[in-house]
């Protein structure tokens, strides 16, 4: 019944902290905690292919200048930076990813939000210098009302434990734009 409310990765979760607790360290131990993308079977690419946008609304993600204001999600393989909103200044365009596997965001999850994944990209070898910026990319796939999804980025000296350790309110919002 659990595992059917809240998802099977959190019965596991739960699983193995009642173990622990039950005095089954060795048992608990032995089981590995695996985190899965909430969007992981929907489709092969993760359900995330489209446009987004950043959301000016949010004053703290409008007025950082370090934030692309539109991504492009081909398939979860090819992302594109831009500048702008219109997508007509790219900053990094095409640069093609690896999926990484997802990872609990420790603020949220899951006492907040069971939900709450992000799910991790690293740049493949041999792609354009203006992608390195982007080396490291990791984002909470499309949800809520309205629909939007969460982003951070690093280059080659970030790393996805840095990405997500971050404090949880610079994660910049973008509103769904799909075009």
């Amino acid at each position: 019944m659990l595992s059917r409310q809240i998802g099977s990765s959190t019965a596991l979760t739960w699983l193995i902290g009642s173990l622990s607790l039950l005095g089954f360290g060795a048992a608990a131990a032995a089981l590995e905690l695996q985190i899965v993308s909430p969007n992981a079977y929907k489709v092969p690419y993760l359900g995330i292919d489209g446009v987004f946008t950043l959301d000016t609304s949010l004053e703290q993600s409008a007025n950082d200048p370090r934030n692309p204001k539109r991504v492009k999600f081909e398939k979860m393989e090819f992302f594109s930076f831009y500048a702008d909103l219109e997508g007509k200044k790219p900053l990094a365009e095409n640069c093609r990813y690896a999926y990484r596997g997802a990872a609990p965001d420790p603020f949220y999850y899951p006492e907040r939000s069971l939900s709450s994944i992000w799910d991790l990209f690293q740049l493949r070898p041999g792609a354009d210098a203006s992608c390195e910026t982007f080396t490291y990319v990791i984002l909470r796939a499309p949800h809520g009302d309205p629909v939007h999804m969460h982003l951070r980025y690093g280059g080659r000296n970030s790393s996805f434990q840095e990405l997500v350790n971050y404090p949880a309110p610079t994660a910049k919002r973008y509103g769904a734009g799909f075009q």
